[in-house]
This record gives structure tokens, C-alpha cells and sequence, in this order.
């Protein structure tokens, strides 16, 4: 029986900051259209409890993006554990709440592809998406040079046992 190894490779310490900095943006933008609402329900004298809910939107905000700041990147960073061997590709991480373990079989991938946006690029990092037939699946923030052999690993893997069931085909017949 084939016994499963639990994951044990993590990903780049670098994608705290990448996330950090993606988190910024995000409440950046979020405070923004809450100011904006705030302006407007000045000026058109908009009902009392719209103020208030403006206001408690943005002390919502603000507990979140200390709590998004700091901790979750940290957390996620290292609760993200990955392994790839010549059957499988797991996936595993997790919050407070839910954990996931994904356990993909290697003659379930359909294509596996590295991408890299500009906030990676700037930290020299990719992510590796991995299709399958329903979901495409991400291992995030990896080392570029370590992104593109494991983006190949999994092509030459996938290609061989394509090739072995070709030939499983053919000798059937």
C-alpha cells in the first residue's frame, strides 16, 4: 500500500510581503468608497443611520486591516505546505476555521502553467497553477527558478504517463 507523505516543502517568506502589500491595496481602495460615500451623504443630506453605518463600516475596516496586516500573511505563510512526487501533488493549508488538504493525482493534470504578475515579479516569484478537469489549482509565491522546475517536473511526469496509457491502449487492442 502506498503510503502518504505529509507535506513538508513551504512557500517563499517573501509572500507576506506580496500579500501585505495586495491587502493594502484592497482596504486602500475599500476606505476610499466609504469616504466617498461619506462626502455624498454630506452633501445630499442623506439620512443619520447612513452615517452611521458609514462610520461603522470604516472601525470595522480599520480592526480588519490591522488584523490583515500582520497577522494572516504570517499565518498563511506558514500554515502553506505543498509536496510532489511521481503520483501526486497535495496541497495543504488552512486557517483558524477550515483547514484544506488537496491530494491531486498526477494523471488528473491537465495542463500546469507559472504566472507572474507585477507585485512577483518585483519580489522575483511565481505561482504555479495546476488545471485539472474541474478547478485550477495555485501553489503560490514560490522562487522563480524553483516555480519553473517544478512547472517542468510536472509537465515531464504528466507527459510520461500519458504516454504509458497510450501504450496501454494500443496493447489492448
Amino acid at each position: 500500500m502506498y503510503e502518504l507523505k505529509e507535506p513538508s516543502k513551504k512557500i517563499s517568506k517573501n509572500a507576506i510581503k506580496v500579500w501585505r502589500i495586495i491587502d493594502f491595496i484592497n482596504l486602500f481602495i475599500s476606505f476610499s468608497v466609504l469616504i466617498v460615500l461619506l462626502v455624498l451623504s454630506n452633501y445630499y443630506s442623506w439620512s443619520e443611520w447612513i452615517d452611521w453605518l458609514i462610520y461603522s463600516l470604516m472601525g470595522i475596516l480599520i480592526v480588519s486591516a490591522v488584523v490583515e496586516l500582520t497577522l494572516i500573511p504570517i499565518y498563511k505563510q506558514k500554515t502553506w505546505r505543498y509536496e510532489i512526487d511521481i503520483h501526486m501533488i497535495q496541497l495543504k493549508h488552512g486557517g483558524i476555521f477550515r483547514r484544506k488538504h488537496l491530494i491531486i493525482p498526477m494523471n488528473k493534470v491537465y495542463f500546469v502553467d507559472t504566472y507572474q504578475g507585477p507585485l512577483l515579479k518585483k519580489f522575483e516569484l511565481s505561482s504555479i497553477k495546476i488545471g485539472t478537469i474541474g478547478y485550477v489549482h495555485e501553489i503560490p509565491c514560490l522562487p522563480e527558478k524553483e516555480a519553473s522546475e517544478i512547472r517542468d517536473y510536472i509537465a515531464y511526469i504528466t507527459e510520461n504517463q500519458s504516454k504509458k496509457n497510450e501504450l496501454r491502449k494500443d496493447n489492448s487492442l
